[in-house]
């Protein structure tokens, strides 16, 4: 993939497909439980959730992060991700299944691999299944964004990033991302 100078950077919408790493994709899931509840249960969810901290302070933040996922089309991932979400949720057992099931709907509404999405079953039948591809997940995703030509985001502002770019991937911040980030105005 070449390597876009400033003025050629593609905005997200225009990226085709989304390599999402952990941090991110914990937030958006997070958010997106949050904002379908009452303002005070929205607000206890999102401090006792795993969420970036620049997310998890500002509203406009919050609601930028909405609006940039929305816009993404097709979202991908590691299986080592989704076993890495499942590790981070830390909501009570009354919020627990509810927040899987909202989880597993928005992914299946951003094309996720059905396959991914089944090993965010409660009920422990494809559970078993991510045990057996678990590797690095920084080369995994790395692998995957090559392999499909994708843009890598990510919160993960050290090593990740400065091994994308040693490898020549599409690697976006999240945090500089929703900067970029402009509404449709249509």
């Amino acid at each position: 993939m070449a390597e876009l100078t400033s003025g050629e950077r593609r905005s997200i919408r225009e990226c085709g497909i989304i390599v999402v790493d952990t941090g991110p994709l914990m937030s958006i899931l997070v958010l997106k439980y949050a904002f379908s509840r009452e303002p005070n249960a929205a607000r206890s969810i999102i401090y006792k959730s795993r969420i970036a901290d620049y997310i998890r302070e500002d509203q406009t933040m919050k609601q930028a992060m909405v609006r940039l996922f929305d816009e993404i089309r097709r979202l991908t991932t590691t299986s080592h991700v989704i076993g890495e979400l499942q590790g981070l949720q830390k909501l009570t057992d009354d919020h627990q299944v509810e927040f899987w099931n909202t989880a597993m709907n928005w992914l299946a509404l951003k094309n996720l691999d059905e396959s991914l999405i089944a090993l965010l079953d409660l009920h422990g039948k494809a559970r078993g299944a991510w045990v057996k591809e678990i590797g690095p997940t920084d080369a995994g995703l790395l692998q995957l964004t090559l392999k499909k030509g994708a843009v890598l985001l990510t919160d993960d502002h050290r090593t990740l990033t400065a091994t994308a770019r040693a490898a020549k991937v599409d690697c976006r911040l999240v945090r500089e991302e929703l900067l970029y980030y402009r509404p449709n105005s249509a």
